[in-house]
């Protein structure tokens, strides 16, 4: 029973602005000496995403709890871990393959 809470959980945060965020972080990242990152700070991340700091802390906290992402070093940036890389990219499938089926293209 407790997997299947936390399985829900998991869905709940991925199919919600924490996952709308996470793909924001995901692009957002560039190569550096140490490998990737978010160079943003949380004012600019907040602007890009069109919500306020106080709408995005608590997203942010949700993607580092969940283990997707992780603090760069303490006040500069994030990373998106190899977990938060997955999960973009297997959302991203199953959105994709949504979008193929038969019963998909019936509603539209």
């Amino acid at each position: 029973m407790d997997h299947l809470n936390a399985q829900r959980g998991l869905v709940n945060l991925f199919t919600s602005d924490s996952f709308r965020l996470l793909c924001l972080l995901d692009r957002l990242q560039t190569d550096t000496l140490d490998g990737k990152r978010v160079r943003e700070s949380q004012e600019e991340i907040a602007e890009l995403f069109h919500v306020s700091k106080g709408k995005l802390n608590p997203l942010m906290q949700q993607l580092v709890a969940s283990g997707c992402i992780q603090k760069y070093r303490a006040r500069s940036g994030y990373t998106v871990t190899q977990l938060g890389a997955d999960v973009v990219e297997h959302i991203g499938k199953l959105a994709a393959m949504e979008e193929q089926s038969p019963v998909a293209r019936k509603h539209d």
